[in-house]
């Protein structure tokens, strides 16, 4: 009898024990989280820290309204519970995104991958049926979210580029020559400039804010049908993106109707914009309707399929040993000594000032070296810049600049300048000045004329040393020359030698 009664509060000692060492075990994995993505909170951060003001006040805005929403209604949060899938997707974030710290510098895809993994942290609290309920919505937006915070160094300038390069394709298709750089496009008829609003990312954004309300106002179920949706909303987007451009070009740049290009720029938006979002409505059909949500106190009682108690210390081993592993050290290239670059006395050099607007561009980046100089060599004569960068944002496409000094680009061309150098030739007029001008971007093992292939080296940590060299000649010289072909081979040479 006596060991009868002695039973309950041994059962519940034993209940309590168990309770305690799983919030334990979860304290441990959030410290751990945390510890992972220490550099990604700091991105964060400072991303936020240099959004403009109004996107900060409507941020603080939606994270009011959040909270607000989350004390009138309540999600159904259970105590802490080790759950199979929400640990999965944990590990899985965890693993990616140290796998793409070493593959990748592009902190926006292990800004993605914590959103998704932090989660499945929170997937240990709630309810199951609530936490897959939420996940494509959760998924969603963690893909938007980090690129959204950086337009310009995130996809903005990337994606004008990428743009650029799908409108030259087509025209060159219909037998039309164009040539992209960065985001212009340069034809035998003028230049056309992809801005920031044709990159098609805040069309992107837009687009799938409007989906997800459709989705909820509709009460479609979000599943594996609606990803399908959503990715073909993209698609679709991107494509009507770069056809309103392509229609841009060829009324401003082909047809010659600059004024009717005006006109039509924001009309042309406005309408492909809504035809997408007319067919994405049309595809949410497809998606089936939600059940109807049984009563919260229901679901909670409703017992989950409990996972292998080895699986489940497995997988949190293995979250907690990540902790330990190495991550990638930043990258420090080691760069050209610019100011110390040994010119042969026969290239007659002498050092100039940078102009205003180049300093303050190159100032504002660290480790940035820039460095102007005047040449008189075998009777032809110009200016050169060197700029020796460890960050792709500091360099950009010469022409840009020439564009900008009020040069007008006649032509611009791919030409393989000397043996070694791979690079671009201007042919420009400013007044009634012809002028011609080359530039390129050399690494320690090689030269390119894309700037998006500079980019990718830098991103993929293959080569994060660039210097951009850009040559504006006196005259009108020709490539061939052979004095040009032996100045451009001598600057490529000193710059190899360093």
């Amino acid at each position: 009898m006596t060991h009868d009664l002695a039973q309950p509060p041994q059962v519940g000692v034993k209940l309590r024990a168990t309770e305690r060492l799983t919030l334990l075990l979860v304290g441990l994995l959030v410290l751990s989280w945390l510890w992972l993505n220490a550099s990604t909170l700091t991105w964060f951060g400072e991303s936020l820290l240099g959004l403009p003001r109004f996107n900060q006040l409507f941020l603080a805005a939606v994270a009011l309204l959040l909270g607000w929403l989350a004390v009138r209604r309540p999600l159904p949060v259970l105590a802490a519970q080790l759950r199979l899938f929400p640990l999965v997707l944990l590990l899985g974030s965890a693993l990616l995104a140290l796998g793409s710290r070493w593959l990748l510098a592009f902190e926006q895809i292990p800004g993605l991958l914590f959103l998704l993994g932090s989660y499945g942290l929170a997937g240990l609290f709630l309810h199951p049926a609530t936490w897959r309920r939420g996940l494509p919505v959760a998924a969603t937006v963690a893909a938007v979210v980090p690129f959204w915070l950086q337009f310009t160094t995130g996809l903005g300038f990337p994606a004008r580029i990428l743009t650029a390069q799908a409108v030259e394709a087509i025209l060159n298709t219909w037998q039309i020559t164009a040539l992209s750089s960065a985001d212009i496009i340069v034809l035998d008829t003028g230049i056309a400039q992809v801005d920031l609003p044709c990159s098609g990312l805040k069309s992107l954004w837009m687009g799938t804010v409007l989906l997800l309300a459709m989705t909820g106002l509709e009460g479609r179920k979000l599943g594996w049908r609606w990803l399908l949706v959503c990715c073909a909303n993209w698609g679709l987007l991107v494509s009507a993106n770069v056809m309103r451009v392509l229609s841009l070009v060829l009324l401003t740049n082909v047809l010659r109707q600059p004024a009717l290009a005006d006109l039509l720029h924001m009309p042309l938006g406005l309408v492909s914009f809504v035809t997408v979002s007319l067919l994405a409505w049309g595809l949410l059909r497809w998606v089936p309707q939600a059940e109807k949500a049984r009563a919260p106190v229901q679901a909670i009682a409703r017992p989950a399929q409990p996972a292998s108690p080895k699986l489940l210390a497995g997988l949190i081993a293995v979250l907690l040993l990540l902790s330990f592993l190495p991550r990638p050290a930043a990258v420090l290239p080691v760069q050209p000594a610019l100011a110390h670059l040994s010119w042969p006395a026969a290239m007659q050099v002498e050092p100039m000032a940078l102009s205003q607007p180049e300093q303050a561009f190159f100032v504002s980046y660290d480790g940035v070296t820039a460095e102007k100089q005047r040449f008189d060599f075998e009777g032809i004569a110009g200016s050169m810049i060197l700029v020796a960068s460890p960050t792709w944002q500091a360099h950009h496409s010469p022409e840009l600049c020439y564009i900008s000094s009020g040069f007008e680009i006649n032509q611009m061309r791919q030409q393989q300048l000397t043996d070694a150098v791979l690079g671009r030739w201007l042919s420009l007029k400013q007044d009634a000045t012809q002028q011609a001008a080359a530039y390129w971007f050399q690494s320690p093992h090689r030269t390119t004329d894309s700037y998006l292939d500079r980019l990718w080296a830098e991103l993929s940590r293959q080569e994060p040393a660039w210097t951009m060299v850009s040559v504006l000649f006196d005259q009108p010289y020709s490539p061939e020359s052979p004095q040009v072909q032996a100045f451009l081979n001598q600057v490529q040479s000193v710059l190899a030698a360093q």
